[in-house]
């Protein structure tokens, strides 16, 4: 029976020994990620909780006022400003999916053919 030369033999163990150090750097990359939106997510709670404490407080201070229904009027105005610049930025970032991860996606195709000229 006929082996193959030693540089173009596949080796499982070799295969292992990337893909467990790959998956590690993956791993840790994609736990950064995480984190990183848990803390995002936690300053986005905590202006938008701002907000809202700022709406009720200016609802509480003219309740009893002729201003009632203009502060209820503009805080509406002010939320639905708000909503409409996010859904903007919302379409504008979403119209750039194409480049989306691209030096991901770079370093994914350089590592891809590392890993093709080691095995």
């Amino acid at each position: 029976m006929a082996t193959a030369p030693e540089s173009a033999a596949f080796n499982p163990l070799d295969v292992a020994r990337l893909l467990r150090a790959a998956g590690g750097a993956l791993f840790k990359q994609a736990a950064l990620h995480g984190e990183l939106a848990r803390v995002e997510w936690g300053e986005e709670k905590a202006c938008l909780f701002k907000m809202l404490a700022v709406g009720a407080l200016v609802l509480a201070f003219s309740w009893d006022t002729t201003l009632r229904v203009p502060a209820a009027i503009a805080i509406v105005a002010v939320c639905l400003l708000g909503t409409g610049i996010a859904w903007s930025r919302l379409r504008a970032l979403s119209a750039m999916s194409t480049q989306a991860f691209a030096a991901t996606r770079e370093e994914l195709a350089a590592d891809l053919a590392l890993f093709k000229i080691k095995l």
